[in-house]
């Protein structure tokens, strides 16, 4: 059990090091792997339009598209609790050093375990959730998350392992939400708030889609500053 463990402790590391060995070695590349998370963004909400206001199988369609909603936020909470109960784990840029971009950068980091991936959970959330809505818009934006989850390590952010656990955490919510009661009790009740009150239903949706879309920054901060409250700024 031991040499398994030590063997993809071994992996890991060595998958980390292929990948992030490329950072700083092309400009371009360096800027993709940066900015990746912004494009992927703006995508989301397109895709999020497209599918809504899609004239076949409407209603199905948007209550799928509210239980992902629901399911990203539960994967992030089920993530951030696998992270603070396993022991922590320094990211590899700190813990074993890092190659990086060509041009001045600095990763926008809370004070987190790198396992597992919360990027991964979140991107592949949606992934999940659009797949279960339409076949190719899940495939397309799943070789997105794929790219930007792997952003992650070429920059140093993350170990390959915190990705696949992370995206299965994703993965996993979404479909375990999935399901005709959830559809029942949840889903269908908003939107019948959205055909009485289209204005009201439509304003909180688009602050929802922007907090979403640029993953939960202002309730991230909010979240950090509660820990802080608690455990104070020493860390």
């Amino acid at each position: 059990m031991s040499n398994m463990t030590d063997f993809l402790a071994g992996l890991d590391v060595s998958l980390f090091r292929a990948l992030n060995d490329f950072c700083g070695l092309n400009p371009t590349l360096d800027r993709i792997a940066v900015y990746a998370a912004i494009v992927q963004g703006t995508i989301f909400v397109g895709i999020v339009g497209g599918l809504w206001y899609r004239l076949e199988d409407r209603k199905r369609q948007r209550e799928t598209i509210i239980i992902m909603i629901l399911a990203i936020a539960v994967s992030l909470i089920v993530n951030r609790t696998v992270s603070t109960l396993l022991p922590f784990r320094h990211r590899p840029m700190y813990a074993l050093g890092a190659n990086a971009p060509s041009f001045e950068w600095h990763a926008d980091l809370e004070h987190w375990s790198s396992f597992p991936s919360d990027t991964a959970t979140f991107v592949f959330a949606i992934a999940a959730g659009f797949w279960l809505a339409s076949r190719w818009w899940g495939f397309a934006f799943g070789v997105l998350a794929t790219s930007t989850s792997l952003a992650r390590v070429y920059l140093g952010i993350h170990y390959p392992s915190d990705i696949v656990v992370g995206a299965l955490l994703g993965v996993a919510t979404t479909l375990a939400l999935t399901r005709e009661f959830v559809r029942r009790k949840i889903a269908a009740p908003i939107l019948t708030i959205e055909a009485r009150y289209p204005p009201y239903f439509y304003a909180l949706f688009f602050v929802v889609l922007g907090e979403l879309a640029d993953g939960f920054p202002l309730t991230r901060r909010i979240g950090v500053a509660v820990v802080h409250l608690f455990r104070g700024y020493s860390r």
